[in-house]
C-alpha cells in the first residue's frame, strides 16, 4: 500500500470536476423521476398520471432519507443515554500479580507529538520491569522523529527503539513489524500522538485477568486540542460522541464492540490464533474486531482508560484521516457483505448489529445524493412529504439531536470530573454544517472505492503538537 504525507496530496480542479460530475449524474437518477412534482397540474389523463407518480416517488424518497437518518441518530442518542451506565472493573491486583506488557508505538513524522507521547509512557503508574514500550520509527522519517526516539531508549531501559527500513505500507504494515518484537503477556497499541493517563494500562490489564474471553480491551480516546481551529474543536467534539456515546453504548447492549487504532489492548493470543492485521485495508482495526467477535471472544469496552489525542487542526490533514476511515470502513463493509464470512462463532446478536454498522459506513453517501428530493419537496407547489406519521417532529427531532447528545456527554464527563473546553459547548450548536461536511467525505470515497476502484493509499495525519 502506497503511503504519502499530506503534503504530498492534491486537490486538482480536474479532480473535483470530475467527482462533482459523478455526484451530479448520481443525484440526477435519484431526483429525475420527481421532477414532474415541481410542475402542478390537475389535468387528468397521462400527465395527471405522471405528476401522482412523481408525488408517489419523492414521498417514498423522503421516506427512506427520513427512516435512515432516525436510524443512524436515534441510535446514537440512545447510546448517549446508555452512557449513564457505569463499568466497574475488576479488582485491580497487586504488583506482584501484573503481567508483562509490551506498548508498541509506531512512528512515522512524528517529531511533533512524540515526545509528550514518551513522557506519558514514563508517568505510567506500572512496574518498569514489567513493562516495555516499542517505538517503531520509518526510516523514512523526515523530521527528527529517529533522534527522539532513539534518546529515549538510551535514557531509559522501558523504551526500545526500532528501526523500520521497509518501504510504505500504512500503518497496519509498521505495527505488524514492531509486533515482531515484543515480548510482553499483554500488547499494548496507540498511535504516537495518544499520551496514556498513568492508570490507563494497570486498568485495562484487570479485565484481562478477569475473564479469559476478552482479547481486547478498547478505552476512551479523549481530544485534547480544540482551540487549535475551527476543525479540530468540532473533530474534539465527534470524537467524544463516538468514543462515548456509540462505542460504549454498543457495550452496554452487548453489541458488536470494536477498537479504534489510536488505542487498544490485547492478549497475544489475538495475533497467534488471528494472524497479524490485515495490510490491504485501510482501517485494519475494524476487520481485527470483526476477526475477533469471528473467533467467538470478546472486546471490552472501558471509557475510563483513557489516553489523549490530537486531533486534525488543518483542513488538509482532516480531510485526508477522514477520508481514509470513510474509505476504509467501507472496504471492510464490501468484504463482509460479500462474502458473509463473520466466523462460524459470531454471536447473532453481535452479527446483526454488525450488518447494522456495516451498511452505516456507506448509508452517509447515499443520504447526500437523495438529499436534493428533500429541497425539490421543499419548493414543490404540492406538499410531497412521507409516509412517515407525524414527520415533522421526527424532522424536529433529528435537528436537535447532535446538541442533545452532546449535553448528554458533557453531563456525564462532568460527573466523572472530566473536563471539557467551553468552546466544545458552543460546537454542540453547531455540529450540523460540520457533519454535512462529513458527508462529502463519505461521497468522495465512495466515488473512489467504488466506482473508480482507485489503488489505496495511507495518508499519514499531520501534527501540530498541541497540547
Amino acid at each position: 500500500m502506497q503511503v504519502q504525507t499530506v503534503d504530498q496530496t492534491n486537490f486538482s480542479i480536474r479532480k473535483i470536476l470530475l467527482y462533482t460530475a459523478i455526484t451530479g449524474g448520481f443525484v440526477l437518477l435519484f431526483v429525475f423521476p420527481s421532477i414532474p412534482s415541481l410542475l402542478y397540474r390537475r389535468s387528468l389523463g397521462t400527465a395527471g398520471y405522471v405528476f401522482s407518480l412523481s408525488i408517489a416517488y419523492g414521498r417514498v424518497l423522503n421516506t427512506l432519507v427520513l427512516v435512515a437518518l432516525l436510524g443512524l441518530v436515534g441510535r446514537t442518542v440512545l447510546s448517549a443515554v446508555f452512557g449513564f451506565s457505569t463499568v466497574d472493573p475488576p479488582e485491580i491486583p497487586d504488583d506482584a500479580e501484573l503481567p508483562s506488557v509490551s506498548v508498541v508505538i509506531p512512528a512515522y513524522n512524528e517529531a511533533e507529538v512524540l515526545p509528550s507521547t514518551i513522557e506519558a509512557c514514563k508517568d505510567l503508574d506500572y512496574p518498569a520491569e514489567k513493562l516495555e514500550i516499542i517505538l517503531c520509527y520509518e526510516a523514512a522519517s523526515t523530521d527528527r522523529t529517529e533522534e527522539i526516539v532513539e534518546a529515549a531508549a538510551a535514557e531509559d531501559i522501558r523504551f526500545k527503539a526500532v528501526r523500520r527500513d521497509e518501504p510504505g505500507g500504512g500503518k497496519a504494515k509498521a505495527t505488524n513489524y514492531a509486533l515482531q518484537h515484543v515480548t510482553g503477556d499483554i500488547i499494548a497499541s496507540i498511535d504516537a500522538d495518544h499520551e496514556f493517563a498513568p492508570d490507563a494500562i494497570r486498568r485495562a490489564v484487570a479485565w484481562f485477568l478477569d475473564d479469559e474471553d476478552i482479547w481486547c480491551v478498547k478505552g476512551r480516546c479523549y481530544g485534547r486540542n480544540p482551540t487549535d481551529s475551527l476543525l479540530a474543536l468540532h473533530a474534539t467534539v465527534e470524537r467524544h460522541i463516538v468514543e462515548k456515546a456509540d462505542i460504549f453504548g454498543r457495550e452496554v447492549v452487548d453489541g458488536f464492540t470494536f477498537f479504534g487504532g489510536g488505542q487498544a489492548f490485547f492478549r497475544t493470543e489475538v495475533f497467534e490464533d488471528l494472524g497479524l492485521f490485515d495490510e490491504h485495508v485501510l482501517v485494519e482495526d475494524i476487520d481485527m474486531s470483526s476477526r475477533i467477535h469471528g473467533h467467538g471472544k470478546e472486546i471490552q469496552i472501558d471509557p475510563d482508560i483513557i489516553t489523549y489525542e490530537e486531533n486534525p487542526a488543518t483542513f488538509a490533514a482532516w480531510w485526508s484521516q477522514r477520508k481514509r476511515w470513510a474509505r476504509g470502513w467501507m472496504q471492510v463493509a464490501r468484504r463482509y457483505f460479500t462474502t458473509k464470512d463473520f466466523g462460524p462463532r459470531f454471536p447473532l446478536r453481535k452479527r446483526a448489529d454488525a450488518l447494522y454498522t456495516f451498511t452505516y459506513a456507506i448509508v452517509p453517501a447515499l443520504l447526500v445524493l437523495a438529499l436534493p428530493m428533500a429541497i425539490i419537496s421543499f419548493y414543490a407547489p404540492v406538499d410531497v412529504g412521507t409516509y412517515v406519521p407525524l414527520d415533522g417532529m421526527l424532522w424536529t427531532a433529528i435537528s436537535v439531536a447532535p446538541l442533545f447528545t452532546s449535553l448528554l456527554i458533557f453531563i456525564q464527563d462532568w460527573q466523572r470530573d472530566h473536563a471539557h473546553h467551553p468552546y466544545e459547548f458552543v460546537a454542540a450548536f453547531t455540529l450540523w454544517p460540520y457533519l454535512a461536511l462529513q458527508t462529502i467525505v463519505f461521497v468522495t470515497a465512495m466515488i473512489e472505492e467504488f466506482v473508480l476502484n482507485e489503488p489505496s493509499v495511507y495518508v499519514t495525519t499531520s501534527r501540530s503538537g498541541a497540547s
